[in-house]
């Protein structure tokens, strides 16, 4: 069973998914608070990562080796999804504090919180 932590990249697996849900085994970053990673729950909220530059202007770039990614990658905000633990496979690292705030404004906005 793995324990993610805030602000760590893990690789997961997305699928299967419907519409225009990120697919694939691919990066994520984890945005849930620990109490709720280490929980009963074994369930994590996560970001998907992606390498493709999309035209949304505001996807959170992210430059290696930040993160243990070995290429530019921007995080998709917009595609918020809870998952099981088990979907996880290994932790590639941890983004920087700012690179989390960043993520956390865009969240702030996409929930209206």
């Amino acid at each position: 069973m793995h324990h993610p932590s805030r602000g760590e990249v893990w690789i997961a697996t997305l699928d299967p998914v419907v519409g225009h849900e990120q697919a694939n085994t691919r990066p994520v970053l984890v945005v849930s608070v620990d109490p709720f990673n280490h929980g009963p729950a074994e369930l994590a909220i996560v970001l998907p990562i992606t390498s493709v530059a999309k035209r949304v202007s505001s996807h959170v770039r992210v430059d290696p080796p930040e993160g243990g990614l070995k290429i530019r990658s921007y995080v998709k905000y917009e595609d918020i999804r809870s998952i099981s633990t088990q979907r996880l496979g290994r932790r590639l690292g941890r983004v920087s504090p700012a690179t989390m705030a960043e993520v956390e404004d865009r969240l702030r906005l996409v929930l209206g919180l």
